[in-house]
């Protein structure tokens, strides 16, 4: 009886170790498909495609700085603000904006407090781009720079180089080189 009990013991011993060894594999398969998930999942959330420039019509590349879908003048609000050194600045700007149609919801200085050189800045949060598109047509020149605000109003914010609002009989600023505007049909 002392042999069929150590020959039962090395059988048992022998197959716990051939569990062990296949549990062992399959932890280490399942643990490998995890980093594997993961590491594709975070590349694909901080990489991603840059779709900025592109439309959505292909993948086309487009010319910025054309509005492209922007809405009505009557549906965008807009918070004026000054980055200079002029009193009443954003005030009067503020008057002539809301003339055009666009709703004015805060006229005050910047915010931020940036020294801006050029003739202005529109920001706005991703959502709201095409909308502040449309605002930066309202300085020439004006510079767009996106933020992380969820909020759809745009902030116009005057620089030192303003001097006064486009006409608003010009034409559209012209697309640069040969791309079309973007959303448009390739």
């Amino acid at each position: 009886m002392a042999f069929d009990e150590e020959q039962l013991t090395e059988e048992q011993s022998a197959r716990r170790r051939r569990w062990r060894r296949i549990r062992t594999s399959v932890t280490l398969l399942v643990l490998i498909g995890v980093v594997i998930g993961a590491a594709w999942y975070s590349w694909d959330n901080v990489v991603g495609e840059d779709d900025s420039a592109t439309s959505d019509t292909g993948n086309q590349p487009c010319a910025p700085g054309v509005p492209t879908a922007a809405p009505a003048p009557a549906e965008v609000q807009i918070n004026v603000y000054n980055a200079t050194d002029r009193n009443g600045l954003a005030s009067a700007v503020a008057g002539q904006v809301r003339d055009r149609g666009f709703v004015v919801v805060d006229v005050d200085n910047d915010p931020l407090g940036r020294d801006i050189t050029g003739t202005a800045e529109v920001r706005s949060g991703p959502a709201a781009q095409a909308a502040a598109e449309l605002v930066a047509t309202l300085v020439a020149g004006a510079v767009y720079v996106p933020d992380e605000r969820t909020e759809a109003t745009i902030d116009l914010v005057l620089g030192d180089a303003f001097e006064a609002l486009a006409d608003p009989a010009a034409p559209p600023p012209t697309p640069a080189a040969d791309l079309p505007p973007c959303g448009a049909a390739p």
